[in-house]
């Protein structure tokens, strides 16, 4: 498939995972990068293609990596130049789980191989698909099975090691797995009604007529996509902000949090703005939202948002949730902290490889930065939510009785309608999801206050 004078699909794909790698881009906003420089009457089929494979990619890459470093002699993937590791992956993609030729899969990576290095890479690539092409996956799973069942765990599922022994420890090995299934399905899409300018009733039905079969949720602003026609990004309604796409457990916290019409509200984590934009809508467009992250682009692309939702009491703040202060105090405080974001494999794969655990005690170390601070800016008397897209004890549980016992924080014991109990001493006062059970991302929200 030619896209434009020299530059054929595989680059396409290999530039916009060099962005997902080198920039930790999402692989929405790498691909959107990279076709800003792309013309040709293939263009919008090749963007949908491209998509499916990075987004392939970066899910089973575990599983892809395996397979290169058993026919690398010597040295990994991860010793490669990152641009040759991703054509590798490519052409492995391709071979063993798009079933292309061979002989086709080959030829597109070497000829990026020529255009891009020499030709004695070139000879080399050459070999190692070979070698790809004839090795023997299923073979090599059942020996590594028996030497070592976490790591067959993790190359069969394609999860980082430290995420399967995390999620065994935690869950025992059968649900573990189960998770491990249901990170690899196909991701499921919940709508959110923007109620400041329709009803969920109304969007049931615009939805139904427009070929959309819906269910409802614990949550009573969002529905559960079946299954649609066109999808629901193409609607008029969604290109005129009466609806957006949000995960049913991030949806959850602004029910939790309960904001009321003219109440102060701070958001000290804000962007991309779901949970924002949310509360906005339940105050009634009403009140005053402080909205602060540290990312400029991230606000801007706010912005734009909230014109077309009609968010009127919104404020974006750019600086840190960690040290922002206010003149007043707030009455409710979201924090939806940054976080390893381990819930969420299933809708961002990329974020697989983007994590270990020294990065995560460092962010951890932030969220608690950011639960001191929320205490500085609540005012008594006020509430506010702690939650993360982390199924894990120290992002979540750990982090609540830090708030309690060493911030000053009081756990309140809020009545969850649905979801599952949490872990340690506080398990019965705090809500996860799981995406194994409830079909969505895995998710933690506790709801705390001042006293």
């Amino acid at each position: 498939m030619e896209l434009f004078y020299r530059v054929s699909f595989q680059e396409v794909v290999a530039d916009a995972l060099s962005l997902v790698e080198e920039r930790e881009l999402s692989s929405k906003h790498a691909l959107e990068r990279v076709f800003r420089k792309v013309s040709g009457r293939d263009r919008d089929k090749a963007r949908g293609l491209a998509h499916a494979y990075v987004f392939e990619i970066e899910k089973w890459r575990a599983k892809m990596d395996f397979i290169i470093n058993s026919v690398l002699k010597g040295s990994t993937v991860e010793d490669l130049d990152p641009y040759l590791a991703s054509l590798l992956r490519i052409g492995t993609f391709e071979i063993h789980f798009r079933k292309v030729p061979p002989a086709i899969a080959t030829d597109s990576i070497i000829r990026v191989v020529k255009e891009r290095f020499d030709f004695s890479r070139a000879k080399f690539v050459n070999a190692l698909m070979h070698s790809i092409d004839k090795f023997d996956v299923e073979k090599a799973l059942k020996r590594l099975k028996e030497r070592d069942r976490i790591e067959w765990l993790s190359v069969r599922f394609s999860h980082p090691r430290w995420y399967v022994e995390y999620a065994v420890d935690l869950l025992g090995y059968d649900e573990a797995v189960c998770l491990l299934l249901s990170n690899n399905k196909a991701q499921r899409y919940y709508v959110r009604a923007n109620t400041i300018k329709t009803d969920v009733d109304s969007l049931r039905d615009y939805l139904e007529e427009n070929g959309v079969r819906t269910a409802l949720t614990p949550v009573p602003d969002v529905l559960k996509v079946l299954e649609y026609r066109t999808p629901v990004t193409r609607l008029d309604w969604y290109r005129e902000g009466k609806f957006v796409i949000q995960d049913l457990a991030s949806a959850y916290v602004a029910h939790v949090l309960s904001p009321e019409p003219g109440d102060r509200v701070l958001d000290l984590a804000a962007a991309p703005g779901s949970k924002t934009f949310h509360v906005a809508a339940l105050m009634e467009n009403r009140g005053e939202i402080v909205a602060v992250d540290y990312s400029y682009d991230r606000l801007m692309r706010m912005k734009e948002k909230m014109k077309l939702l009609g968010i009127k009491n919104v404020k974006l703040v750019h600086a840190d949730g960690q040290s922002f202060k206010d003149k007043a105090k707030f009455d409710k405080i979201i924090l939806d902290a940054p976080c390893s974001s381990s819930g969420t494999y299933r809708q961002f794969p990329e974020v697989k490889w983007r994590f270990n655990e020294e990065k995560i005690k460092r962010i951890i170390n932030v969220q608690r930065n950011m639960l001191r601070n929320a205490y500085e800016n609540l005012r008594e008397g006020g509430e506010m939510t702690y939650s993360t897209c982390s199924i894990r004890v120290d992002e979540d549980e750990e982090n609540v009785l830090f708030a309690v016992e060493r911030v000053g924080l009081e756990l309140m014991d809020y009545p969850f309608g649905w979801g599952d109990k949490g872990f340690l001493e506080i398990g019965d006062k705090v809500f996860r999801a799981w995406t194994h059970k409830h079909d969505c991302n895995g998710f933690f929200i506790a709801k705390m206050g001042k006293s």
